[in-house]
């Protein structure tokens, strides 16, 4: 089960009906946002969502793209070590501990049963064994949004 800081569950989270997306907001207060996973179809969906939601989101395909963008200090990050960028799972996992150490990051872990421990350690905001419903990724972006913004 996933519980966010909120005390929203996964039951309550993947049973959601999609919420509207908020007003856009200016391009200086979005979200920075970062996807990584190999799965093109997975990162393009993440993406969608996030920039439907008011993110500026950033999409590499590759683990050198990832570096350049993880450095960039975004404030929302998908990582997908299930389906790692290049295949290259050590790697990607490494760009996620990298993330995780900046302040007011907010990584989001989407992977098999054995990483949960893993992305519990670096204090993931979520963890998602899999990806689930789009509704529910909307509401992760959607709480991220509001933490960024101050408004929590």
């Amino acid at each position: 089960m996933v519980v966010f800081p909120s005390g929203i569950s996964s039951e309550h989270l993947f049973g959601a009906a999609p919420f509207p997306a908020p007003n856009s907001p200016r391009i200086d207060r979005a979200l920075p946002s970062l996807v990584l996973t190999g799965d093109q179809a997975l990162r393009e969906r993440l993406r969608r969502i996030a920039v439907g939601r008011g993110c500026a989101c950033r999409a590499p395909a590759t683990v050198a793209a990832a570096w350049q963008e993880a450095t960039s200090g975004p404030g929302l990050v998908f990582v997908d070590v299930a389906h790692p960028l290049d295949g290259r799972r050590d790697e990607t996992r490494l760009i996620a501990e990298v993330v995780a150490r900046r302040p007011k990051a907010m990584l989001v872990v989407c992977g098999t049963g054995d990483d949960e421990r893993w992305a519990r350690e670096l204090g993931a905001f979520v963890y998602l064994p899999g990806v689930g419903t789009s509704a529910g990724v909307a509401l992760i972006v959607d709480e991220a949004q509001r933490i960024f913004r101050g408004q929590r």
